[in-house]
């Protein structure tokens, strides 16, 4: 009995940021260890794009059931507003869809009706606020989201130059109607490494606080060129929330280079409180707990899988730990060539542990933004070679076999096209 309610004590603090709204269900005659979490959404949005060459089209549709059957976009699809690829959100209900035109500078909120029926209720132009028709956005919650920018100005002087200063542009807005709510302009802590920081995104709320993810790198005032490096701690920008004011900025003592993910969440909150994100390469997921990174904590995926050099995107929290993290061979190429494997790891938070997924070989998941918890207790997966057939994969969260998945519902493809996910 008291491991049972240890059990339902950390189910209840179960963060926000989970994609879906969760409960857990538990038969008593099993008396399983943790509870089976579960999502209770209405439609299942699945997206797909066309292009991998900067600006794509976008496209979604939605089902109430994705486990069987066949999905195609062969003039089927609502096309949703962008510029360049649309960054899209699911509510935890799956009955409405947010999306930020990213090159447009407009928020959109959709209600959807199932099918190629997507219902626009509300439009706000982001652009004005923050300065860019290019902000990058997370949805947090059902009440709330975060569009956030960096601007950066190199100061000199008497004509020498002395450093790059970093200004944060932060925005919370309110999902109901999209209306923007608190903003702020921050300047951003200078590190000792001497580099600055030129972008930040996929934050997470815990404690008070919003955690982004940032990525650093210098600047040659002989040549007026960007240094791109990853030569630096991993790091964490913190601020107040929902104010989002007094920015300060967390080092990792055990892992390195960029941490705002690539159009794929990347910071999630455990049932205990405590903050997980992944490193892009090499592939880490490190910890915050506290406020302060736990320096003696480190999942390093690389060594986990059994593979040399490994690089990710993003990762998914399903709860109890267990999460899952599209990866790909950085020591065949970069993530963003087509021709660089990827493949989908179940990873185990607390016995730091990760299998490989037995997927098809030849995927590219680069654009890859989104799978959800479904009502069965299942991890929904669009999964797809690059212009090639595939399927919805629904993942066993409590299985540790590279088979633990059922396949769902075919999904048609064609040339240079690609599946960003389910929502």
């Amino acid at each position: 009995m008291k491991t049972n309610l240890i059990s339902i004590s950390k189910s209840l603090l179960l963060s926000a940021t989970l994609i879906g709204a969760l409960f857990t269900s538990c038969d008593s005659n099993d008396d399983p260890e943790e509870p089976i979490l579960v999502g209770n959404q209405e439609f299942y949005n699945v997206a797909f794009g066309v292009s991998s060459e900067g600006n794509s089209g976008t496209y979604a549709q939605a089902f109430t059931d994705i486990s069987n059957g066949s999905i195609s976009f062969d003039g089927e699809g609502f096309e949703v507003p962008s510029v360049r690829t649309a960054r899209i959100y699911g509510s935890p209900s799956g009955k409405y869809l947010y999306n930020l035109s990213y090159g447009g500078g407009f928020l959109y909120k959709y209600e959807i009706k199932g099918g190629s029926n997507y219902v626009q209720l509300e439009e706000t132009n982001v652009q004005i606020a923050m300065g860019t028709a290019y902000p990058r956005w997370k949805v947090l919650n059902a009440d709330d989201a975060l569009v956030h920018t960096i601007n950066t100005e190199h100061i000199y002087v008497d004509d020498i130059y002395t450093r790059t200063d970093a200004t944060a542009v932060l925005q919370r807005i309110e999902l109901a109607d999209l209306s923007l709510a608190e903003k702020s302009e921050v300047v951003i802590p200078h590190t000792e490494d001497g580099l600055h920081i030129w972008r930040i995104d996929n934050p997470t709320i815990q404690g008070g606080k919003a955690y982004y993810g940032v990525a650093k790198r210098g600047y040659d005032p002989n040549t007026h060129e960007n240094i791109n490096t990853t030569d630096y701690k991993a790091t964490t920008l913190v601020v107040d929330y929902p104010s989002l004011e007094n920015p300060t900025l967390l080092e990792s003592e055990v892992a390195q280079g960029s941490t705002y993910g690539y159009r794929a969440p990347v910071y999630h909150t455990d049932e205990l409180g405590d903050i997980y994100h992944l490193t892009a390469e090499p592939a880490k997921l490190i910890k915050i707990k506290n406020g302060a990174y736990d320096n003696a904590y480190e999942l390093d995926l690389s060594t986990a899988l059994g593979m040399t050099n490994v690089g990710a995107n993003g990762w998914y929290y399903v709860g109890n730990g267990i999460g899952y993290a599209p990866y790909y061979d950085a020591t065949i190429g970069s993530g963003s060539d087509d021709t660089t494997p990827w493949g989908v790891a179940r990873v185990d938070l607390y016995n730091k542990t990760a299998v490989k997924l037995n997927l098809p070989n030849n995927l590219w998941m680069w654009y890859y933004q989104s799978g959800v918890l479904g009502k069965d207790g299942n991890f929904y997966m669009a999964i797809a070679p690059l212009g090639e057939s595939g399927n919805i994969y629904m993942f066993d969260p409590q299985s540790t076999s590279p088979d633990g998945f059922t396949i769902g519902a075919e999904l048609d493809n064609g040339a240079d096209s690609f599946y960003l996910g389910v929502y």
